[in-house]
């Protein structure tokens, strides 16, 4: 009775329910140890090690390696869209900017790895590949419309494949692209705009 009374509460206030909970941790575990060991590397043990759970509870909640890949996706896509959104930027491509090259050490030197890893499984899983073709695409259109219409297409793929290769560079050596990349790509940005 108390369970079901703690429940209802916890509906009702909004708070995500254990599953939706043990699953996060289960992802965030998964990205660290991605981040640390790389996608061969990330198995359910390894996972479960990190999360400090049972394998099985691992599997109860998802059914493989693949299903933790799309939960790792949907929350490092999720991560950037707030970062967008809390921006201080009054222009949308440069909040757009700023949100994708924060990279200071911190969780974001994860999510970097992570965005690595995906990509590097991307060439060898053709789902997987398909499904980033997807989100490539849905972020040029993205870039073309939060720059008003200033940058063509190319310019949208020049700008993608400056912030993707800081956040290579940036999961290698963090301190090599923090400070510098958004500058930079702002710079690139402004003088795409003036030819």
């Amino acid at each position: 009775m108390v369970r079901a009374i703690n429940w209802v509460y916890n509906q009702s206030m909004g708070r995500p329910n254990l599953r939706e909970q043990r699953r996060a941790e289960i992802v965030e575990g998964f990205a660290r140890v991605l981040a640390q060991h790389g996608y061969a590397g990330s198995t359910i043990n390894a996972i479960a090690d990190e999360t400090g759970v049972a394998p099985g509870l691992v599997h109860h909640y998802f059914a493989n390696k693949a299903e933790l890949l799309d939960g790792l996706i949907a929350m490092l896509s999720e991560r950037f869209a707030r970062r967008v959104r809390d921006s201080n930027s009054l222009d949308p491509l440069t909040a757009y900017i700023d949100a994708a090259l924060r990279l200071d050490g911190g969780p974001d030197t994860v999510a970097a790895r992570c965005w690595v890893g995906v990509l590097a499984e991307a060439v060898r899983e053709p789902a997987l590949f398909a499904r980033v073709r997807k989100l490539v695409d849905a972020e040029l259109d993205v870039l073309q419309r939060r720059s008003g219409g200033r940058l063509s297409e190319k310019d949208a793929g020049a700008v993608l494949a400056f912030i993707v290769g800081a956040l290579v560079l940036g999961a290698f050596a963090p301190r090599k692209t923090a400070g510098f990349a958004a500058p930079a790509l702002r710079t690139l940005v402004d003088a795409l705009h003036k030819t």
